[in-house]
């Protein structure tokens, strides 16, 4: 495909969410923990469809730190047009401290991802509970950043119904070594990974995790704010990944 092809398949797959509904705004609230979790719910495109007889996908999308949970449109409303619903959950919550640059920096991110795994698997509960039409035994984790540290931290200690996860650049998490979860982790040119974060080749091999550098790409354009075509080849390569019975990893496609 031609650059000018490239921007112009982005523009009508980026622009077709439009025409979708709105997401729904959900205020939740973990009484165990005294803890509000804001979600934005993404409906797929025909959700009557999803019963629990013949359930859908679900997603659960978490944001990376300082970004909110609305600014991944472009990633939800795909997989909600390929027939996901999709929670973008809100991490932050008023009172939460603040990264501190002169702090002890591991200790500070680790504790944010294990409360942001902490708010994924509540969030999964709850919505199970409410939206009996989906797969949540086999739910799929997308993040980004932070959010991809947190999806990482909860699929390696706590899979239960975990099925699929996809991170943007996370940077700190290791991601899981399983049999059981399949994963797709898309690379930031401009980054790397703490030691140990992403599998070895014989790693990658045996866990069939797909490990894909995306060119000329930069960390903090994985969100709607990113150039266009970026996010198209976020979401092809997200896309293609989920595919039923896809044989092997997705490839950039850029060139």
């Amino acid at each position: 495909m031609t650059h000018a092809g490239r921007l112009l398949a982005a523009a009508l797959l980026l622009g077709a969410g439009a025409a979708g509904a709105q997401p729904t705004s959900l205020s939740l609230v973990d009484a165990a923990r005294a803890r509000p979790v804001a979600v934005l719910l993404y409906q797929p495109a025909n959700p009557g469809r999803c019963t629990p007889a013949s359930p859908c996908g679900v997603a659960l999308l978490s944001h990376g730190y300082g970004i909110a949970r609305n600014e991944y449109g472009f990633l939800a409303e795909a997989l909600a047009r390929r027939g996901y619903l999709v929670a973008s959950i809100g991490h932050a919550a008023p009172g939460d401290p603040k990264m501190d640059p002169n702090g002890d920096l591991p200790r500070q991110r680790a504790e944010m991802a294990r409360l942001g795994a902490a708010n994924i698997r509540f969030v999964h509960t709850t919505l199970a509970r409410t939206y009996p039409g989906y797969a949540w035994d086999h739910t799929l984790l997308v993040g980004h950043s932070l959010g991809g540290d947190a999806s990482s931290w909860l699929a390696a200690t706590d899979p239960a119904g975990i099925a699929a996860l996809v991170t943007l650049d996370n940077r700190r998490a290791a991601l899981p070594r399983s049999q059981r979860i399949r994963v797709l982790s898309l690379r930031a040119a401009d980054t790397g990974a703490d030691p140990g974060v992403l599998p070895t080749a014989e790693e990658a091999a045996r866990f069939k995790s797909c490990i894909v550098p995306l060119a000329n790409s930069r960390h903090d354009d994985m969100l709607d704010s990113g150039p266009a075509e970026l996010k198209e080849r976020i979401v092809a390569a997200v896309l293609a990944f989920l595919a039923p019975n896809a044989a092997s990893c997705p490839a950039d496609g850029v060139q």
